[in-house]
């Protein structure tokens, strides 16, 4: 047994730090690394939540500290206890030197029984050793103070940043101020004129409008539907799977054929696999604009029209129909009823059709005590009877079971069900969704009834892995996304002709009619653009990363926009011999800007890259760094990286655990990155274990940030850490005005860069630099070229 002071370091550590850190302060072993190497360092704790945060540094449990006993607050300064106390100062400067190289910002020195713990980097400017600490002089101190202990040092106090605000006495250090700041009103509101105003009402009535209105739906989608090879593919198979049900139900003749073969070896018939088709319902799984929706349209409008035309069809929208309600089951029931009541004639609670569907019931009944009663007390029966089926029908999901059971049987109806938009759910309530699923298990496992379900790829993936799914084995159809650009010119296509067809057009529409020439141009001059120049095509398909609802909207607010010069684009178009293209910077404007008149990074799918949260001159490159190491990996395997391994990267270069958790999040909330359900399960089970770049991500990263368009665009959103810099710096409109502020922004950039370490990190800002110059003599030149000097697109 060892006598006190007689353990060594190894053993000080393995009887007492261990026991603190593991035991009383709840971190897991396995977050933590021992003797970790960094720079030929090695660091005695290495602790991870997920990434690197606290390095505790063990001394043998002889080397006692020379610190204030007794004292009732643990939160003591620095300075007074490291002086001629050689011991204690050798310790704290050693564990703040292996967080400074690492980039973690706490650090704790003990030596099993006393424990000195403090932000040891810190982005105020104030040097660790003159601030403050938890300083704990003994186990009686820590048993004292433990609230304070715990609050500090254990992994939830740890993983909350407790120590910053009990050291630091504040959440965040603040910012310069933005060149935003200057600007009144901001982001302030672009005008239109009257052209402009007018191409925008008319572009929604073309694009969105027409094509929405019940009377031109099936047209629409048989000119205007887009499908990959892949949603071709599930498209047929849907199909075939309606006829293989009808077939099976009713053996009557099939309205086309059934490629799913009708016997096999086995004995399997088609019966048998329609019926077991039945019993699952089928997923829809796409992202967010890909196209449910319009699938589900085609192929109950085109693709299925023949089939379900002898088929009762219920759709019901968990998206706009029950954004209010919590109830799904009932809200579920109550449209299945009312569209049977609007659509097709039956009324569930109609007394002539409640006593067709419980006609066995009835006979039951007469055969019953009540029986007698029907000759004697008539009236008195009929009460009863009434009673009997009220009784029945009250029971609101039994009954509306029952009245899809006559339908199907006794009248040769086939059901089929769309739960749609229950994906619009996710980010309010995840478990509505989970019920969804379960109510549409249900209902195909025990109903008469055909269901196909919508859900996004990470609820399905996330639910399959420990939701609702993980205990059942569904079939799911991925719905890919078309392309985007045959999405336009098939919409632009079908617009323009319907535009020329006045009787079409609703009676508001028809005072605009002088201004549907200038649309239609315009659409000519976009379709063309799509072909010609593959830039612009490029933009739009990666900023919409799929979302056809997005590009759409993204086309729309072109057409319209205060910051396209539309005049001189048709007075080009009617130059004879002359056409014009758009050039992807002037598309690039009218997204980027909205309906404001600055740039405002709420209001647009454009990300300022080089935004800082911390006064930290290198802060301006940690976004692109983070994106550029996950684009490293997003052309191998499924693009995911371990979030620790993300963390640790970037605090190699320097930055603290804070900064990089805001950077994600911000990354994250313009989905410039993601996270997954569909995880390798050895990894972590926290949500955020790995991460993966987006399309927008790549493209903000490998093409966006290099350009002189998106450095003036963000210039206004960037805090300047500098304020010579800053002070020169204004909102000046004239091109030459703009050159000279990014030139001198990159400059700026130019210093900000030094603070990088060397880094094997493939993106590099004066490569980036060069090319964003190479951008501004391209620009610089038109300007001259065209003497257009308050040139702004």
């Amino acid at each position: 047994m060892y006598r006190k002071a007689d353990r060594n370091e190894d053993t000080t550590r393995l009887h007492l730090v261990d026991a603190l850190f593991f035991e009383v302060l709840g971190w897991d072993k396995a977050e933590c690394v021992t003797e970790e190497a960094h720079g030929g360092e090695y660091a005695d704790y290495v602790f991870s939540n997920p990434q690197p945060i606290l390095i505790v540094e063990a001394k043998r449990e002889g080397k006692y500290f020379e610190v204030t006993s007794g004292s009732n607050d643990p939160n003591q300064s620095l300075r007074p206890l490291i002086r001629g106390n050689a011991e204690l100062k050798a310790a704290l400067e050693q564990v703040c030197g292996y967080c400074q190289t690492r980039g973690v910002k706490y650090g704790v020195a003990t030596n099993g029984h006393q424990i000195v713990a403090m932000v040891a980097v810190r982005d105020d400017g104030v040097p660790p050793l003159d601030g403050r600490a938890l300083v704990f002089g003994s186990f009686e101190e820590i048993k004292s103070s433990f609230h304070v202990f715990w609050n500090g040092l254990s992994r939830e106090g740890i993983a909350d940043r407790n120590l910053t605000r009990m050291l630091l006495g504040k959440n965040r250090p603040h910012v310069p101020a933005r060149l935003s700041a200057s600007i009144f009103p901001y982001p302030g509101v672009k005008g239109r004129n009257r052209l402009q105003a007018q191409l925008q009402v008319l572009s929604e009535l073309a694009l969105e409008d027409l094509p929405k209105s019940k009377e031109l739906k099936e047209e629409f989608l048989k000119r205007c539907y887009c499908q990959s090879g892949a949603l071709s593919q599930h498209s047929a198979t849907a199909r075939n799977l309606l006829l293989a049900r009808y077939a099976a139900l009713f053996d009557s003749e099939s309205p086309g054929p059934v490629h799913s073969p009708a016997s096999t070896k086995s004995g399997i018939t088609q019966e048998l696999l329609a019926e077991s088709i039945s019993r699952r319902p089928i997923l829809l799984i796409g992202d967010v604009g890909v196209g449910k929706t319009t699938f589900i349209d085609h192929l109950t409008y085109v693709e299925a029209k023949q089939i379900l035309a002898k088929s009762v069809m219920l759709y019901v929208d968990l998206g706009s129909e029950a954004t209010l309600t919590r109830d799904v089951q009932n809200h579920i029931l109550e449209v299945i009823a009312r569209q049977l009541h609007d659509n097709y004639d039956v009324n569930v609670d109609d007394d002539g059709f409640v006593r067709e569907v419980y006609e066995k019931e009835l006979t039951d009944f007469e055969r019953g005590i009540f029986g007698r009663l029907k000759a004697s007390a008539q009236s008195v029966y009929l009460e009863k009877e009434i009673a009997h089926l009220a009784g029945l029908i009250g029971r609101r999901d039994q009954h509306i079971r029952r009245a899809l059971e006559h339908l199907s049987l006794k009248r040769n109806h086939q059901i089929v069900l769309f739960i749609d938009n229950a994906d619009q759910r996710i980010e309010r309530d995840y478990a509505v969704q989970q019920q969804s699923f379960l109510i549409a298990e249900e209902i195909a496992k025990n109903w008469p009834v055909m269901v196909f379900l919508t859900l996004r790829p990470e609820t399905f993936h996330r639910s399959l892995k420990s939701g609702s799914l993980s205990g059942y084995h569904p079939k799911a159809f991925t719905i890919a996304p078309p392309r985007i650009d045959e999405v336009l010119q098939k919409r632009f296509t079908f617009s323009q002709r319907l535009l020329t067809q006045v009787n079409k057009l609703p009676a508001n529409a028809l005072k605009l009619a002088p201004d549907i020439q200038k649309i239609n141009v315009l659409m000519d001059v976009f379709q063309r653009s799509l072909r010609v120049n593959p830039d612009l095509a490029r933009f739009i398909d990666n900023i919409a990363a799929g979302n056809v609802r997005l590009a759409l909207d993204m086309v729309r607010n072109f057409f319209g926009s205060g910051h396209v010069d539309t005049s001189y684009i048709l007075e080009v178009e009617s130059r004879k011999g002359e056409r014009y293209v758009i050039p992807v910077h002037q598309f690039f404007r009218a997204i980027a800007f909205g309906d404001n008149e600055h740039y405002s990074p709420d209001a647009t799918p454009i990300a300022n890259l080089f935004d800082i949260v911390y006064p930290d001159p290198k802060e301006h490159f940690l976004r692109p760094l983070l994106l550029s190491i996950l684009y490293e990996n997003s052309r191998t395997g499924d693009g995911f990286v371990e979030t620790g391994a993300v963390y640790s990267r970037l605090q190699s270069l320097g930055y603290l655990a804070d900064q990089v958790d805001e950077a994600i999040l911000q990354c994250l909330q313009k989905k410039l990155l993601e996270t997954s359900g569909r995880r390798n399960p050895a990894l972590s089970t926290n949500p955020s274990s790995v991460l993966r770049i987006t399309q927008i991500g790549a493209y903000h990263i490998s093409e966006l940030c290099m350009s002189f368009q998106y450095i003036d665009t963000i210039l206004v959103d960037v805090p300047v850490t500098d304020s010579a810099v800053r002070s020169s710096m204004d909102s000046k409109t004239y091109i030459l005005d703009r050159l000279a502020r990014c030139r001198m922004f990159c400059g700026y950039l130019d210093e900000c860069w030094n603070n990088i370490k060397p880094s094997t990190i493939a993106w590099n800002w004066p490569q980036v630099r060069q090319r964003i110059v190479d951008s501004m003599a391209r620009v610089e030149a038109s300007a001259k070229k065209r003497e257009r000097y308050d040139l702004v697109d």
